[in-house]
């Protein structure tokens, strides 16, 4: 993300680590990864809304926010970040996973995820 294939930015060879992202790296990687995270036709993002769903008929803000963040690889966030991703996620109160609307509540939940600091510079 950000390193051009055969095309080193000096004869270094490619920066590592923090060093080459800057603004637009970041933003192509938020969006390549939001791109796929927010897709519900494909078949891992599938997986993680039926894996939701087999935890039972309703699921609370902080259980969507749990779940999603353990099936992405148990990404550790700031309580600060988590409390935000749970505000968010109330706005809609407890879902149930039966529902079409669902799919798209956990996909919307993933791509914000996919966008903190915390799984940015995992």
């Amino acid at each position: 993300m950000g390193q051009e294939i055969l095309n080193p930015p000096s004869v270094e060879g490619w920066h590592t680590g923090k060093e080459w992202i800057d603004g637009g790296t970041l933003l192509r990687r938020i969006n390549f990864i939001a791109d796929y995270v927010g897709d519900v036709s494909y078949p891992g993002i599938q997986d993680i809304v039926q894996k939701l769903v087999a935890e039972g008929p309703t699921m609370t803000p902080e259980g969507l926010v749990e779940g999603c963040l353990r099936l992405l690889g148990h990404y550790e966030v700031a309580d600060e970040t988590r409390q935000n991703l749970v505000e968010h996620a109330q706005k809609s109160g407890d879902l149930s996973t039966d529902t079409r609307e669902f799919p798209k509540h956990v996909a919307t939940m993933l791509q914000l995820i996919v966008a903190t600091k915390e799984y940015l510079y995992a």
